[in-house]
C-alpha cells in the first residue's frame, strides 16, 4: 500500500512512510543501485569526481576476508540481524557495503538504502516499490548510522519492511565509531535481533622493501610490484585512473612514497596516492613526497578547474575563483540543501560572500552536481568525506602545509556555526560541528584555533548538534578537558536517548582524566558512581555495573570510617547498584543493595520533610517494585504503601514540588491494590493518579504524557471491571428473586468515562509510538487490547475488533519484546496478603486522597479509620485503635463543617465511637469530654429529627452522667442528671 502522511506526497509500497508533524519524513527508503557509468571527460575534471566511491572508479580491491564475514552473516539462521560497520574515513567502508549490496542484489536479495530524512532534500513526489514478494531476504543499508538520532534509529528498526514473517532480514549500519552501538544494539535486542560489530581494521602494512618494486615479486615488471594488500590495492586504483586517462599502460607508475606508514592503512590515502601518481606522470611532474603533500596536490587540481571554467564563462556575473572557494567552504559544512536554504547558507556570508547568491549555487553545481540528480539540491559537498574535512582545514589559517590559507575563512566558520548569545543554531550545525571535529582530529591548528575557542565561548553548541556531532567532539583525544567539562556542563540531567551515548563517551574521557589527578577516596568514589549513571544511559550496562560496584565500595569504606559524612551516599551508591543488578536479574542482590539504601536513609533521616525524605521515598518506591520481582509480595505492598505515605507528605510540605513523584507512587499503589483485588481503593489512586498527570503532562508533554497513557489505560480497565462486574451481580441478584438493591447499582455513567480514558491513552501511546517505535510499539499494542476489552464491555464490537486486529499485527511483528513483563503485571497477590496489610495500606491511601480533596474521600477514609484494628506496633494491647478513632472524629468534624446536613449523623457517631471506646480502654479522664460533645452534636440532630435521635441522644446522657461522676465530677453529673429529668418529664 501507499502511505502519505502530513500531507507529503512521497510513497513507498510495501513498507512504513514515518513522518514528523510538520509532514517531513524521519527518513527515506529506497531501492539501492549502482550509479550509471559516468562520462570519462567529466571525471578528469576533478579529482574528487575520480576518488569518490560513489562512481566506483576503482573496482573492489582487497578486504576479502571483511566481505565473506558479511556473506557468512548475511546467510546465518536468523530472521533479523543487525551489523555495525565502522571505521575510520576513508577506510572503505562505503566500497565495501556498495561490493557487498551488489552481490546480495545478485543472489536474489531486496536490497534498500534508509536516508535520514531531517535536513536533507528528499526526491520528488512518487513511489518507491519496496515489496520484497519473491526475495530470497532483504538488506537494508544505512550509512552515517552514527549520526541518527537514536529515536530515528528506533523509528527505522520498527518498520514493517523489516518485519516481513518468514524473509531474513539483515541491517547493515556504517559509522565511524562504535560509541553510538551499544545503545543502538540494545533497542536492537527488544526486537529479538542478532547483533555484531565490525571493525573495519587498517590495512596491513606492506613489507617497505616490496613496496617500491625493488623486487618485482607479485608484480612481474610493474614499478608498483609488491605482494601486499596495499600494494595490489594501488596497482589496481592506479590501472583504473590510468584507463580512465586514456593511458596505454602504467605499468612504469610507482608509488610517489613507500606505502608502508600508518597512513596508507586507509584504502582512501592508497587511492589518493595512485591518482596522484597517474596525474603527475601525465602532466610530467614530480609527484608530493608525503601524505599532507597528495591532499594539497588534489585541492590544487580543484581550484585549477575553478579558474578554468570561469575563464571560459563570458557573462560578468559568473562566479569567479575566491567566490567559488567561498562556495565549496560553505558546502563541505553545510551538506546538500534545498535551493532556499542554500541562498540563506551563503548569503549568511556577509559582503564577503559570494554574489549573487543564486549564480554562485548555479556555478558551483556545474562542478559539484546533486548525488542524486532526482533531488533538486545545491551545495552539494566536496567527496570523500575526508578531502572536505581536509580542506576547511587547509582554508581555515594556522597550518604550515604548502596550501594557501583565506583570511575571509574563520569569519565564514563562524557566520556557518552561529553560537551568539538568543541566536538560533543553523539547520547544519550537526554537519558542521561533525566535520570541524574530524578535521580537528588531524590538524591541530583547527582545534587549537577554532574548535577549542569556539567550544569555550559556546559548550551548549556541542549538545544542541546533536549525539553525533557530540559525540565527535567528546572522541578527540588531544582537545582540552576544561572543554569536555563545560561541555558536559549542558548536558540535560535526565535520559535522552539522543545524546546519552555521546555523553557516555564524554564522562568516561572526564572520568578518566578527574581520577588520574586525584587520590581523594571521597572524590573518586562520586566520579565512579556518575559514570556508572551514564554508562546505563547509553546502554553499556556491562561497564556501568562495574563502575557502580567500584563506587559503592569507594562509599562502603568511607562510610565504615565516618558513617555521619558518608553514609547518604552509600545509601545513593546503593540505590544505583539495587537497579543495575536488577537489569541483569541477579534479583537478591538487587533486594539486599536496596533494603541497606532503605535502612540507612531510615536511620538518618531527622527531618520527615526535609531534603534527604524525598531519597527515601525513593528508595522504598524501588524496593517495592523489587520485592514484586523476588515475589515478596506482602513487603511490597508496604513499602509502597510508605513511599506513598512519605511523598504525600513532601507534596504538601513543598507545594508544586514532588507531584510527579506522587503520581507515579498512586499509579503504583493502584495496580498494587488491584492485584490485592481492592477494586475501589485501586480506581481511586488511579483516578488521583491520573488527575495530576493531566495537569503535569499539559506543561510537559515530552515528560509526563507516557505515564499519563498508562494511568488512563489502568483506569479504563478497572472501571471496566468494576462496571461489568457490578451489573453482572445484579442481574443474578434480580434473576435469583432478589429485591431491588441501590446498593448493587454499577456505578453511574462507567462507561463513559472508561471510553473516554482509553480513547486518550491510545491516542498518546499511538503518537508516541509513532516518535520511538522500537521501544513503544509495544506500549501501544498493550494499550489497544485494553482498548479491545473495553469496547467489548461497552458493546462496540467493530471497533474493539479493529483494536484487537492492529494489536495482533503489531504483536507478530514484535513477538515476545509485544508483552515486556506481561506476567508480572497480571500477577494477584491472593492469600499472601494478609488482610491487616491491606487495611493498612488502604488507609495509608485514603489518608493522601482525603487531604487533597476532602469532600470526595473523606467518608471513606473516616470509614476506614473507624474499622481499623490496633497491631502490635501501636503499643500495648488493645480492642480499639484510638489513634485512628481520634483522626476519624476529625475527619468527621471536617466534614460536617462542610456539609452539616449530610455529615453531622456520622460525627455525632464517630464522637460515641470514640468515647465508648477511651472508656472501653481505661482512658476516662479522655473519655468524659468526648462524651460531653457526643452529647451535644446529638442534641442539635435530635432537635431537628426528635423520632430518629431522641434514643441514641437519651442514652449518649445517661453514658455522660455517669461517666462525670466517675472520673470524680460528681456534682455535675447531678446537675445533668436533674436536667434531663425534666427535659424527660
Amino acid at each position: 500500500m501507499v502511505r502519505a502522511e502530513g500531507g507529503f506526497a512521497y510513497g513507498v509500497v510495501g513498507a512504513d512512510l514515518h513522518v514528523f508533524g510538520d509532514g517531513q519524513p524521519v527518513y527515506v527508503l529506497e531501492n539501492w543501485r549502482a550509479v550509471p557509468p559516468a562520462d570519462d571527460a567529466w571525471l578528469r575534471e576533478l579529482p574528487s569526481r575520480m576518488l569518490s566511491a560513489r562512481h566506483e572508479i576503482v573496482p573492489f580491491t582487497g578486504r576479502a576476508a571483511d566481505l565473506a564475514a558479511l556473506h557468512a552473516w548475511r546467510l546465518m539462521d536468523r530472521r533479523l540481524a543487525a551489523r555495525w560497520l565502522h571505521g575510520p574515513g576513508g577506510q572503505g567502508k562505503t566500497r565495501l557495503a556498495a561490493r557487498f549490496a551488489r552481490e546480495s542484489l545478485a543472489d536474489g536479495w531486496k536490497v534498500v538504502s534508509a536516508v535520514h530524512g531531517p535536513g536533507s532534500v528528499l526526491p520528488p513526489p512518487g513511489s518507491q516499490d519496496l515489496t520484497t514478494d519473491g526475495a530470497a531476504g532483504l538488506l537494508l543499508v544505512v550509512d552515517y548510522a552514527d549520526q541518527w538520532p537514536l529515536p530515528h534509529l528506533t523509528w527505522l528498526f520498527s518498520n514493517a519492511l523489516l518485519h516481513r514473517p518468514g524473509l531474513p532480514t539483515r541491517l547493515l549500519l556504517l559509522g565511524r565509531t562504535a560509541d553510538a552501538w551499544p545503545a543502538v544494539r540494545a533497542t536492537l535486542a527488544d526486537l529479538q535481533a542478532a547483533t555484531a560489530g565490525h571493525p573495519l581494521t587498517p590495512l596491513p602494512a606492506d613489507d617497505p622493501d616490496g613496496a617500491d618494486g625493488t623486487d618485482g615479486t607479485d608484480g612481474g615488471s610493474d614499478a608498483a610490484g609488491g605482494p601486499g594488500e596495499r600494494a595490489r590495492m594501488f596497482r589496481a586504483a592506479r590501472d583504473s585512473f590510468a584507463a580512465r586517462h586514456g593511458l596505454p599502460t602504467a605499468a612504469d607508475i610507482a608509488p610517489p612514497m613507500p606505502l608502508s606508514g600508518p597512513d596508507f592503512g586507509l584504502t582512501l590515502t592508497v587511492h589518493m596516492a595512485a591518482l596522484v601518481a597517474v596525474e603527475a606522470h601525465r602532466a610530467g611532474r614530480r609527484p608530493p613526497r608525503d601524505t599532507a603533500g597528495l591532499t594539497t596536490y588534489l585541492l590544487d587540481r580543484e581550484q585549477r578547474q575553478w579558474a578554468r571554467r570561469w575563464d571560459r564563462q563570458a557573462t560578468p556575473d559568473a562566479t569567479p575563483p575566491d567566490g567559488m572557494n567561498r562556495t565549496v567552504f560553505a558546502a563541505a559544512l553545510t551538506g546538500p540543501l534545498a535551493p532556499r536554504a542554500g541562498v540563506t547558507a551563503l548569503a549568511s556570508l556577509g559582503a564577503g560572500g559570494p554574489r549573487p547568491a543564486e549564480r554562485a549555487l548555479t556555478d558551483h553545481a556545474r562542478h559539484y552536481p546533486p548525488a542524486d540528480p532526482a533531488r533538486p539540491t545545491v551545495l552539494e559537498p566536496l567527496t570523500p568525506d575526508r578531502l572536505a574535512e581536509d580542506f576547511v582545514a587547509l582554508t581555515l589559517p594556522g597550518h604550515s602545509a604548502d596550501y594557501p590559507a583565506q583570511d575571509w575563512a574563520p569569519s565564514a566558520l563562524h557566520a556557518l556555526l552561529p553560537h551568539d548569545a538568543g541566536t538560533p543554531t543553523a539547520p547544519w550545525t550537526p554537519r558542521a560541528l561533525t566535520l570541524v571535529a574530524a578535521a580537528a582530529d588531524r590538524w591541530p591548528h583547527v582545534r587549537t584555533g577554532y574548535l577549542d575557542p569556539l567550544l569555550r565561548e559556546a559548550p551548549w553548541l556541542a549538545v544542541a548538534a546533536g549525539g553525533g556531532a557530540l559525540g565527535a567532539v567528546a572522541a578527540l583525544a588531544d582537545l582540552d578537558i576544561e572543554v569536555l567539562a563545560a561541555v558536559a556542563a549542558h548536558l540535560p540531567n535526565r535520559d535522552d536517548a539522543d545524546l546519552d551515548p555521546a555523553g557516555a563517551v564524554l564522562a568516561v574521557r572526564l572520568a578518566d582524566h578527574r581520577l588520574a589527578a586525584t587520590d581523594d577516596p571521597a572524590e573518586r568514589a562520586a566520579i565512579h558512581l556518575d559514570l556508572g549513571w551514564s554508562l546505563a544511559g547509553a546502554g553499556r550496562y556491562a561497564e556501568s555495573l562495574a563502575a557502580t560496584e567500584r563506587g559503592t565500595a569507594g562509599y562502603e569504606a568511607l562510610a565504615r570510617a565516618d558513617p555521619d559524612r558518608y553514609e547518604h551516599e552509600l545509601a545513593r551508591a546503593l540505590n544505583n547498584l539495587s537497579l543495575r543488578y536488577d537489569r541483569e536479574r541477579r534479583t537478591e542482590e538487587a533486594v539486599a543493595a536496596m533494603e541497606r539504601s532503605v535502612e540507612i536513609r531510615r536511620r538518618r533521616l531527622t527531618d520527615p520533610v526535609g531534603r534527604h525524605a524525598a531519597d527515601l521515598a525513593l528508595s522504598l518506591s524501588n524496593y517495592g517494585n523489587l520485592l514484586k520481582h523476588a515475589g515478596r509480595w506482602l513487603e511490597s505492598l508496604q513499602a509502597g504503601s510508605e513511599a506513598l505515605a512519605r511523598y504525600g507528605r513532601l507534596a504538601a510540605a513543598h507545594p508544586g514540588a514532588y507531584r510527579a513523584d506522587l503520581a507515579i507512587a498512586l499509579l503504583n499503589h493502584g495496580a498494587d491494590l488491584s492485584a490485592a483485588l481492592r477494586k475501589e481503593a485501586a480506581i481511586d489512586a488511579t483516578r488521583q493518579a491520573v488527575t495530576v498527570l493531566r495537569e503535569l503532562a499539559a506543561d510537559h508533554p515530552a515528560a509526563y504524557e507516557g505515564t499519563l497513557a498508562s494511568g488512563l489505560a489502568n483506569l479504563a480497565s478497572l472501571l471496566t471491571e468494576q462496571g461489568k462486574h457490578a451489573e453482572e451481580l445484579l442481574t443474578w441478584h434480580l434473576g435469583s428473586g432478589g429485591a431491588p438493591d441501590p446498593e448493587l447499582l454499577p456505578p453511574p455513567r462507567w462507561r463513559e468515562e472508561a471510553l473516554a480514558a482509553i480513547e486518550q491513552a491510545v491516542e498518546i501511546d499511538r503518537r508516541r509510538a509513532r516518535a520511538n517505535p522500537a521501544a513503544l510499539e509495544a506500549t501501544l499494542a498493550g494499550t489497544l487490547r485494553t482498548s479491545a476489552a473495553v469496547r467489548h464491555a461497552c458493546g462496540m464490537e467493530a471497533m474493539a475488533l479493529t483494536d484487537e486486529r492492529e494489536a495482533a499485527a503489531l504483536s507478530d511483528r514484535l513477538g515476545d519484546a509485544a508483552e515486556p513483563h506481561r506476567a508480572e503485571r497480571q500477577a494477584t497477590y491472593g492469600s499472601q496478603v494478609v488482610p491487616d496489610v491491606l487495611d493498612d495500606v488502604q488507609l495509608t491511601l485514603y489518608h493522601h486522597l482525603a487531604s487533597a480533596d476532602l469532600a470526595t474521600h473523606g467518608p471513606h477514609f473516616a470509614m476506614l479509620l473507624d474499622l481499623h484494628r490496633p497491631t502490635a506496633a501501636d503499643g500495648p494491647p488493645r480492642t480499639h485503635d484510638l489513634a485512628a478513632l481520634r483522626e476519624a472524629v476529625e475527619v468527621r468534624a471536617r466534614l460536617a463543617a462542610l456539609d452539616p446536613v449530610t455529615h453531622e449523623p456520622d460525627h455525632a457517631y464517630a464522637l460515641t465511637r470514640l468515647a465508648d471506646a477511651l472508656w472501653w480502654e481505661g482512658e476516662h479522664a479522655e473519655s468524659a469530654p468526648v462524651t460531653e460533645r457526643a452529647v451535644e452534636v446529638t442534641a442539635r440532630l435530635a432537635a431537628v429529627d426528635p423520632e430518629e435521635y431522641g434514643p441514641p441522644l437519651a442514652l449518649a446522657r445517661r453514658n455522660l452522667v455517669h461517666r462525670l461522676a466517675a472520673t470524680g465530677r460528681r456534682r455535675e453529673a447531678r446537675a445533668l442528671r436533674r436536667a434531663h429529668r425534666r427535659v424527660d418529664s
